[in-house]
């Protein structure tokens, strides 16, 4: 069908590239997560469970800002949403600097999350404008990762010298880089300019399956961000140090970026079910290497084949849900899913973990998998039929 609003390849490759930029802001904190963690325990006293409430509420802000953004994702102007969001993310950062105490610690890191995951929302509905979202989201991922290895290779050293105000003091920098591109992005979606799209067989068709497709996100995020969470704290009760751990997620989110740059190349070529369940059995093998005094090669390969599987699953999740959304509206809905998953993972796996005993985060992180692959596999054959393409 054509579209009513023509956008040339020069715009095209514009907003990509600022989409993909913007798309590192939303989940910075949370996979920056286990170097945090480590330093609201070490510096600031807090309990491994405080700590795992304090990770939740970063992933509840990016939730509800998700979910806020399917009322205004098809009326309100992209480049002043992601402005205000990005500004406000920015001075929240800076102001938990001055913070040292649990409650006004987690208000603080729920507003810069929930700014963050405002912002957030108009990358992900923005890539889904591509004329291939697979690879806009592939893009998306891989530059979202470059920029993330970079800070986590730094993050050690800048422990050691700040502590966490100076984690902190890096976010809001980086609310400040993402925000200079923003004006290359499209104001509104082009999907949202064809209301006959919404009243069309398909799309009421294909809403079941968008809702069954998020929620196997979810259940995704759940086991992987909780595993996330307290990798670094499982390495360190292996007795690795801070700066050797450092160094091995930066080496992680650097498979990370190869993931996203496999996932752009791949593309659709091999549809969605093979990417589901090849990274569904690679992540299960991954965490459960992870376990009780793992050497340094083991704790490399662990982190290493578990950030590229998330990141590489993650496009076609995302991917997914864009292909069969025909109106536009729901694909806002992704990082609502993600953020539920994420803010329940560290929530869950901190019921469950006895003291310095973390053996119930790989068995909670397992079973989401393979309970998300399930979830997806049900949508595929729908898919198929619906002739969404």
């Amino acid at each position: 069908m054509p579209s009513i609003i023509r956008i040339s390849e020069d715009e095209s490759f514009r907003a990509l590239l600022a989409g993909a930029l913007l798309y590192t802001i939303g989940p910075a904190a949370i996979l920056l997560m286990p170097m945090i963690v480590g330093v609201y325990i070490d510096e600031l006293g807090f309990t491994n469970k405080e700590a795992g409430f304090l990770a939740s509420a970063e992933a509840m802000g990016m939730a509800i800002a998700s979910i806020l953004g399917l009322f205004w994702i098809r009326k309100l102007n992209w480049h002043y949403v992601a402005f205000i969001g990005l500004v406000t993310s920015m001075l929240a950062n800076f102001a938990a600097t001055e913070i040292n105490s649990f409650i006004p610690m987690i208000f603080c890191r729920f507003l810069a999350s929930v700014s963050a995951g405002t912002a957030f929302a108009v990358s992900i509905a923005s890539l889904g404008e591509q004329r291939e979202p697979e690879r806009a989201y592939g893009v998306g991922l891989a530059v979202q990762t470059a920029l993330l290895i970079l800070m986590l290779a730094l993050s050690s050293t800048i422990i050691n010298r700040w502590g966490i105000d100076g984690l902190f003091s890096m976010l809001a920098l980086l609310s400040l880089l993402v925000a200079l591109p923003v004006v290359c992005l499209p104001k509104r979606s082009e999907k949202g300019q064809q209301p006959e799209l919404l009243k069309t067989s398909n799309n009421i068709l294909n809403t079941g399956s968008i809702m069954l497709v998020l929620l196997a996100t979810l259940v995704h995020f759940i086991g992987t961000v909780g595993f996330w969470t307290y990798l670094e704290r499982i390495a360190d009760m292996a007795g690795h140090s801070t700066a050797l751990i450092g160094t091995v997620l930066a080496l992680a989110l650097g498979a990370g970026m190869l993931g996203g740059s496999v996932a752009a190349w791949l593309s659709d070529r091999f549809g969605f079910a093979w990417p589901f369940a090849i990274s569904t059995v690679f992540l299960v093998i991954s965490v459960a290497l992870a376990v009780g005094d793992i050497n340094v090669l083991l704790f490399a390969i662990s982190a290493i084949v578990f950030d590229f599987m998330w990141v590489f699953a993650n496009a076609y999740q995302i991917a997914l849900v864009a292909r069969l959304d025909t109106g536009g509206r729901f694909v806002v809905l992704v990082p609502a899913a993600q953020g539920i998953g994420a803010m329940a993972g560290p929530a869950i796996a901190a019921v469950f973990i006895q003291g310095d005993y973390y053996l119930p985060v790989n068995i909670m992180a397992i079973i989401c998998f393979i309970f998300s692959l399930f979830l997806f596999l049900i949508v595929l054959p729908k898919f198929k039929n619906s002739g969404t393409t």
